[in-house]
């Protein structure tokens, strides 16, 4: 699967270019909320293909998914209203990591919510849900960087 999709040379509603190879899914597009599905369904075939087991898997698509959306509720849009986004997401031999980039330079903020509000527990869900985590403010904006370890294979003599 090199090329899987590029809109950058047509005049088309979404932007997006995805190459994968070697274990390594490189992803750059316009983050809207009716795409988040098609992201998520391309970055479960990868872990699928790199035969990550379900339980890393499912962790890893939850933190995409909330990296993602908080792109999507936290950045300003570019002068064309878009929110681009990239996401390197790569098996390592230990697990997996992830980076999602976006154009904000702030960094993402860890709020306390009340029991009750509907929002604030991103970066909580993320801590509990990978391993390790950081984030690094780069010339072009932040990059947000997770790794969640599968879980180690015992062999029987």
């Amino acid at each position: 699967m090199e090329l899987l999709l590029d809109t950058r040379e047509r005049d088309a509603s979404v932007r997006a270019m995805s190459r994968s190879v070697g274990g390594q899914l490189d992803m750059s597009f316009d983050v809207r909320a009716e795409d988040l599905g098609t992201v998520r369904d391309i970055v479960a075939a990868h872990l699928c293909w790199w035969r990550i087991d379900n339980g890393t898997a499912h962790r890893m698509l939850t933190v995409v998914n909330e990296l993602l959306t908080n792109v999507l509720q936290h950045t300003p849009a570019n002068n064309d209203g878009c929110r681009m986004a990239s996401l390197l997401l790569q098996k390592v031999p230990d697990g997996v990591t992830a980076v999602v980039s976006d154009q904000d330079p702030c960094p993402p903020v860890y709020t306390s919510p009340g029991s009750l509000a509907e929002e604030g527990r991103g970066l909580m869900l993320l801590r509990a849900l990978a391993d390790d985590t950081s984030v690094s403010v780069t010339p072009a904006g932040k990059d947000v960087w997770v790794f969640i370890g599968t879980p180690e294979a015992t062999e029987h003599f």
